[in-house]
């Protein structure tokens, strides 16, 4: 065996308590994983039963949190079984569903009528034209799942921390878990925005009636027995992951501002907490308002909320602090910085003409998407081979303008993929009023036309890489911008 290998410390101020935000960082970040997973797991049977997705839930979380404990240098049965505990009580968000009984019948004298939810009758009862169900109460079994999740995520990360100190041979790098946890909390827009983009394209916007409770439960802890229906489990698991991602953000402002560190990324985080509500907001009343204008503008935001957190991640990064370029790179990061604003423009002209296609069925907004994306595409190409560039002036040169480069590679990947993607979407998807009817309301889905899956998975499939793309060349820009303001030797 060889002995652990310790990079050197980075000169910053340390947080008080390091393994705090280690524990933090991982535990969130083991509970999006195990979100991400039983999600899609139910979204192929929303019959499984709970143990297999408690099951795989836990053994993804294990996975994770041992390849994160390799770069923890000691105490990592502690740092494990404190990132159970909190990663546990973050789970509740997911979990909560598995924690209640079925709906009980509001008061017989209203008036009732059966509801037929994915092949499951539930008595329902209507109140000014809105169907409203009274949620049950906490069950035995429900608690005793919550409890065993929290236990067994205690459990394995104790494990996890036990094996990790037993095997020396790694290499323990010297990590800034506050960074790492910026990059967490980015990642958690994304299955916001793939399932926001599901509920568009499955025409699930307005399948809960409320705009803020889900059928009159809190959200979290609305029965997974009544998301029999694909329209309520998906517009109902956007807004799980939309509380998943507004908690997460909180965490990250307070880490900013509970520890010493510097101002830009102390003010990005506010800035994208007050992003994260102002998005809640919209969407809540996207339902209350059913308003299709409120959807596109809330889809147009959801995008660059998601390149907000990227570039916040990128600010806190300790690279992204002690970059020091060449001459060269800094004077090649100039005109590089102009080509990327001007493509981070195009984009954001390109994501409100597609927002307006899928949200008001816009002809005019389509024909001026079709055309400008070959715009787009070159300028993201050009923009893409200057970042290529700067990056090779400074090729292994420690602390130099190299990390623009991978961006670089990205943009071209991304944008190749996105235009492949948007002209699929363009034939599978049926246009004028056949094509996009009004969206199903809550007492309207057993009757609701069905989901066209293909056209469905291609839409948000361009959705979603949209969204990276623009994220992308959003985070090239802050390095061109922070390559090119540096003083030449």
């Amino acid at each position: 065996m060889t002995t652990q290998q310790v990079t050197p410390a980075s000169t910053s101020t340390p947080l008080a308590n390091p393994y705090i935000g280690v524990s933090t960082t991982i535990g969130v970040a083991g509970v999006l994983l195990m979100g991400v997973v039983s999600w899609v797991m139910l979204l192929v049977n929303r019959d499984l039963h709970v143990g297999i997705i408690v099951g795989v839930s836990l053994a993804v979380y294990a996975g994770l949190v041992f390849l994160f404990l390799r770069n923890v240098a000691s105490r990592q049965s502690l740092v494990g079984a404190a990132a159970g505990l909190i990663g546990g009580a973050v789970s509740v968000i997911f979990i909560g569903s598995l924690m209640t009984e079925r709906v009980k019948v509001l008061d017989s004298t209203q008036s009732q009528s059966s509801m037929d939810l994915g092949g499951l009758q539930f008595e329902k009862t209507v109140m000014n034209g809105t169907v409203v169900f009274e949620p049950g109460g906490f069950t035995g079994g429900g608690i005793a799942i919550g409890a065993g999740v929290v236990v067994g995520m205690i459990l394995l990360g104790w494990l996890a921390g036990k094996l990790r100190a037993r095997n020396v041979q790694y290499v323990v790098k010297d990590i800034d878990w506050r960074a790492r946890f910026a990059w967490v909390v980015a990642l958690s827009y994304l299955p916001l925005i793939a399932v926001g983009g599901l509920v568009t394209s499955t025409e699930s916007g307005l399948a809960v009636p409320d705009s803020v409770t889900t059928y009159g439960s809190i959200g979290i802890f609305f029965p997974l027995s009544l998301m029999g229906e694909i329209r309520i489990y998906l517009e109902h698991s956007h807004r799980i992951f939309g509380t998943f991602a507004g908690i997460a953000t909180i965490i990250l402002a307070v880490r900013m501002f509970g520890a010493p560190s510097r101002m830009l990324p102390r003010l990005m985080s506010v800035v994208l907490l007050l992003a994260v509500i102002l998005q809640g907001v919209m969407g809540a009343l996207r339902v209350s308002e059913q308003s299709q204008a409120l959807a596109s503008l809330h889809g147009v935001l959801a995008q660059l909320v998601f390149a907000l957190a990227i570039a916040t991640g990128v600010v806190c990064s300790r690279r992204w602090e002690g970059i020091t370029p060449s001459n060269e790179g800094i004077g090649y990061a100039k005109s590089t910085r102009l080509m990327l604003l001007i493509a981070t423009v195009a984009l954001s002209i390109q994501l409100v003409f597609g927002a307006m296609t899928r949200h008001l069925d816009s002809g005019h907004a389509l024909m001026s998407h079709i055309g400008f994306s070959f715009i787009v595409v070159l300028l993201v190409i050009i923009a893409g081979a200057k970042c290529i560039r700067v990056g090779k002036i400074d090729r292994g040169v420690a602390g130099g303008a190299g990390a623009i480069r991978p961006y670089g590679a990205m943009v071209h990947a991304l944008v190749m993929l996105q235009f492949t993607l948007g002209w699929g979407a363009l034939a599978m998807t049926k246009t004028g009023d056949e094509g996009h009817p009004e969206l199903p309301t809550s007492t309207e889905l057993a009757s609701a036309q069905g989901i066209r899956v293909g056209e469905a998975i291609m839409a948000t499939s361009h959705h979603l890489i949209g969204a990276l793309l623009i994220a992308t060349v959003i985070g090239a820009l802050v390095w061109a911008l922070r390559i090119a303001s540096r003083p030449q030797s």
